[in-house]
């Protein structure tokens, strides 16, 4: 049952240095992409249960593996939840990952329609656009979707 509700990518971040062959293991960051879907809470807390977290797009290297993972995927019509979120104290509040750093529109662009509702949303997803690059949308944290886990080195599974 694990493996029919789980993919995994292991990405190798390139920007770190890596001085030996030894390094090159010690850098790489696994992808999970699991189903069914969840809340993006609920989501958020599988990841940790893994100890890992929602995949945050930090990086070029990141995304076109994001890309890759999702592209032929079933189910992600309605998107795919990623780390991105927003406090919910006032309105137009900058969006972050999970981990505190902001989103970089050159790794990953927003939606043009964005915001669904700046009002009530807030969490990020990802979606595929006509031209199959991801984009990110802001989304109720209540909706069920699919979502991917990101570790570093490795994911324990419970």
């Amino acid at each position: 049952e694990f493996v029919k509700n789980h993919s995994f990518i292991i990405v190798i971040n390139l920007e770190k240095k890596i001085s030996s062959f030894s390094d090159l293991f010690c850098h790489r960051t696994l992808l999970l992409f699991t189903k069914p879907n969840k809340t993006w809470i609920e989501a958020l807390q599988h990841c940790h249960k893994l100890n890992s977290s929602l995949v945050q797009i930090t990086n070029t290297t990141v995304r076109d593996e994001v890309t890759s993972l999702v592209k032929n995927k079933s189910g992600v019509e309605r998107g795919v939840w990623v780390g991105l979120e927003r406090s919910i104290f006032g309105t137009d509040l900058e969006w972050k990952w999970t981990s505190g750093s902001t989103v970089e529109g050159n790794v990953l662009p927003m939606n043009s329609s964005f915001y669904v509702d700046r009002f009530n949303n807030h969490c990020g997803k990802i979606f595929l656009n006509q031209s199959e690059e991801i984009q990110w949308l802001d989304a109720s944290c209540h909706d069920g979707l699919p979502y991917i886990c990101q570790g570093e080195r490795s994911l324990y599974f419970v």
